[in-house]
């Protein structure tokens, strides 16, 4: 019987799989009706897709949409409003229309799908965030209010900030106990630039201070300080530095103002509000001017970045110096921006206007500020005893 034979395996065509894209990766190269090219990532790509698709075209509502989410992931949601913003920066330098878009990438639904899941589902790891999720309007904002403003100084903090930190570099981490040994460091720093006082070394010793204060800041991230020593030594060091005469340091009242304001605008422990009653209302009209002009700039251009905690800082800035300048023009216009969001504020303006004799001003703030707001039934409580001629300002009476 002869030999059967081998079958022999019939070998099927294989074909490799294609890797599931990150948002980083090149998605196509767009062609503008003006003859321009427009490299695209595919974060680019989702990122429309989904504004065309579940926004109908809207970047506004697609922005709305994002910040109604910012309270249960609020970086998360910012980082995807810094890609936008972004983007629509670079469409519009491009003279790009996101129908152009759509167009050209011509879309499959698997694509859409998976727009949709990266975009409004998945939060994606740090190796895939783009350019402008890596660096939002956020860090860019606090790294320049941290020292953003230093090179105009007449003798720059920088080094002295260098030097003070790397005293504390030892751990990523300090207890209270720690804290409480840290701050007798820096409280001995506070002592070595009042000794530049002594010598009429004004500008080194404003530079000395303006260091510290970033240093307490950024150390107050990594620490424990429920004993408050950080915190105090910060008041001290915060009330030498407003203390030096300016003109003897030499250094230009725009900057000195413009850092001061946004320090306080990003400073975030409590560490300077209440340090500066009455340091406003010794400034000049001109140099009150100043400051609430470029406050009201920052309250536009935070408003702008989404970034609405501190341009209600700026706001409650804007009122607090508005107060001590007795700008009270204002006071009503800017009751009724702050509306009843916070109480503190209006109780500023009307108490200023009460003190100065301006009864019926006091009451006109309070009728500008009501409307619905977190705390207008206190706010509306205190008008009332306005009303019956039994004011105090005391939250408490």
């Amino acid at each position: 019987m002869p030999p059967r034979k081998r079958s022999t395996p019939t070998t099927r065509p294989t074909t490799a799989k294609k890797s599931t894209p990150v948002g980083t990766s090149p998605a196509f190269v767009l062609t503008a009706e003006t003859g321009q090219t427009m490299a695209l990532s595919y974060w680019d790509l989702w990122f429309v897709l989904v504004a065309n698709a579940n926004f109908g075209s809207s970047w506004d509502r697609f922005v709305a949409h994002l910040r109604s989410e910012k309270g249960a992931s609020s970086r998360l949601a910012e980082r995807k409003l810094s890609h936008i913003r972004d983007l629509q920066r670079r469409l519009q330098q491009a003279d790009v229309a996101l129908r152009d878009i759509v167009a050209q990438a011509n879309p499959s639904p698997a694509e859409l799908r998976r727009a949709q899941h990266q975009v409004l589902k998945r939060e994606p790891r740090e190796q895939e965030w783009s350019e402008a999720m890596r660096h939002t309007p956020r860090q860019r904002r606090y790294a320049h209010a941290m020292r953003g403003f230093w090179p105009s100084f007449p003798v720059s903090p920088a080094s002295y900030a260098v030097e003070l930190a790397s005293r504390f570099q030892t751990r990523s981490w300090f207890s209270a106990s720690q804290s409480s040994r840290i701050a007798d460091q820096l409280d001995q720093f506070v002592e070595l630039a009042d000794s530049e006082l002594v010598d009429d070394q004004h500008a080194q010793a404003q530079a000395m201070l303006r260091a510290f204060l970033t240093v307490i800041i950024e150390l107050m991230e990594v620490a424990d300080d429920s004993y408050g020593s950080l915190g105090d030594s910060f008041h001290g060091g915060f009330a030498h530095y407003l203390a030096i005469p300016l003109e003897e340091t030499g250094i230009e009242e725009t900057v000195f103002f413009h850092d001061l304001l946004t320090l306080v605008i990003w400073e975030d422990y409590g560490l300077t509000y209440d340090r500066m009653n009455g340091y406003f209302e010794r400034l000049t009209s001109e140099a009150g001017d100043l400051c609430m002009d470029y406050l009201r700039q920052q309250i536009e251009e935070l408003q702008d970045d989404e970034l609405d905690y501190q341009a209600e800082k700026a706001l409650t800035w804007l009122g607090h110096i508005a107060a001590e300048q007795d700008r009270f023009e204002r006071f009503e216009e800017l009751a009724q921006e702050m509306g009843t969001r916070a109480w503190q504020r209006i109780i500023v303006l009307a108490d200023r206007a009460v003190k100065k004799r301006k009864r019926k001003l006091a009451a006109a703030v309070f009728e500008a500020a009501l409307g619905p707001g977190m705390h207008e039934r206190f706010l509306r409580e205190k008008y009332e005893q306005l009303q019956s001629g039994k004011w105090n300002p005391d939250p408490r009476k």
